[in-house]
């Protein structure tokens, strides 16, 4: 029986119990259209999961929660590339992280992933029966039922969080003396960066954190009276304008990233095919013209000089870099660069999308606020 569908009309909750309650197999795919993630189950149990966010890369996981800094990812992620192996393998072996808490790690993993999807307002999904990645799992069995509940508990404190916090671009400003905990790595490093001005798009981005874990941060410390949040920044910039088309014509999207692809403005072009493949995130046609035209971004990018094997070289000093109106992305990047980093050591540590990273640096090169030696 092919199971297949929208969260639209058939919650999240209820579609994992209906794979528990049956005992099923196989690979749950789940896609936004921004995301794409894959719930594996043995037995209506699940076993292990996968998503196409680098926020949940077990390499980005690990540093949001103190256990590996930027530059231990960078150099581990080196390793694996040379040695072909799994990252926690390595991470083990050259004992810069605990077996027991490697698979720990991996089940808080697994667990965040799933319960990120109950905030989804819709998503494509089918399940492939008897499907299961090749590649050697560390043994886990998550309870559908718990997942569930705690799942239904999550949607509820992000309502409540959302009446404080109604958008990532909200800034935290405190106003009163923060208690930083010396005993929870996360929180400490969030905590650390509310300097009234950094927004939490900007804080879930510098501590590779997810934006609702920044936010039960920030509204904790509200709620205790130490914390109010304000100024959510405009959103104009980031809004798809300029455009003559519907916004629930998938087709009207990719054209006009075409169109803006042209015209040279790679940013906008890329924001405009992420909203097409929202908006059809199971069509093929959409997903294959989407492909077409990053491919020609990408190629556009490399064409300009940004390639893996560049040395990217800061060119204005901290002083001048807090004067410029820079978004919360390509203030993450331009951060890490020291002169010594090359293109693809950027991307890896950065919790970005790789192409939406690419567009970053291409777009800080074009501003003459990087430059690239090879």
């Amino acid at each position: 029986m092919s199971i297949a569908g929208n969260l639209k009309t058939m919650e999240f909750a209820e579609l994992l119990q209906f794979l528990a309650r049956n005992r099923k197999t196989g690979t749950l795919v789940i896609d936004d259209g921004r995301v794409e993630k894959r719930i594996f189950f043995e037995k209506g149990k699940i076993i292990s999961t996968a998503s196409s966010d680098p926020k949940e890369y077990l390499g980005h996981f690990l540093v949001a929660h103190g256990y590996i800094s930027e530059d231990e990812l960078a150099q581990v992620m080196e390793l694996q590339r040379k040695k072909k192996t799994l990252l926690g393998k390595i991470l083990v072996t050259i004992g810069v992280v605990q077996e027991a808490d490697l698979e720990h790690m991996l089940v808080f993993k697994a667990e965040e992933s799933v319960y990120d999807v109950f905030s989804w307002a819709e998503g494509e999904f089918h399940f492939v029966d008897d499907e299961l990645p090749d590649m050697p799992m560390v043994p886990m069995e998550l309870e559908v039922t718990r997942l569930v509940l705690h799942g239904v508990q999550r949607q509820d404190e992000w309502a409540r969080i959302r009446k404080l916090i109604p958008s990532a671009q909200a800034v935290p400003v405190t106003v009163a003396k923060l208690e930083i905990p010396e005993d929870d790595d996360r929180a400490r490093r969030i905590l650390e960066l509310i300097d009234d001005d950094h927004s939490i798009e900007d804080i879930a981005l510098s501590t590779h954190s997810s934006e609702f874990h920044v936010c039960r941060v920030v509204w904790e410390e509200a709620r205790r009276g130490r914390v109010k949040v304000v100024r959510p920044r405009a959103l104009s910039d980031r809004n798809l304008n300029g455009g003559s088309h519907h916004l629930g014509d998938a087709d009207a999207l990719i054209k006009s990233a075409e169109g803006h692809l042209d015209g040279g403005r790679l940013e906008t072009a890329l924001r405009y095919l992420r909203a097409a493949r929202t908006l059809g995130p199971e069509n093929r046609q959409v997903a294959e013209a989407s492909r077409s035209v990053e491919e020609r971004i990408r190629e556009e990018i490399e064409h300009a000089g940004v390639v893996l094997d560049a040395i990217v070289h800061p060119v204005r000093s901290t002083t001048e870099l807090a004067d410029l109106p820079l978004t919360p992305q390509e203030g993450f990047v331009l951060s890490r660069v020291n002169g010594q980093y090359d293109v693809e050591t950027i991307l890896k540590i950065s919790p970005l999308q790789r192409l939406e990273g690419q567009v970053v640096l291409w777009k800080l090169l074009q501003g003459g606020h990087v430059r690239l030696a090879r």
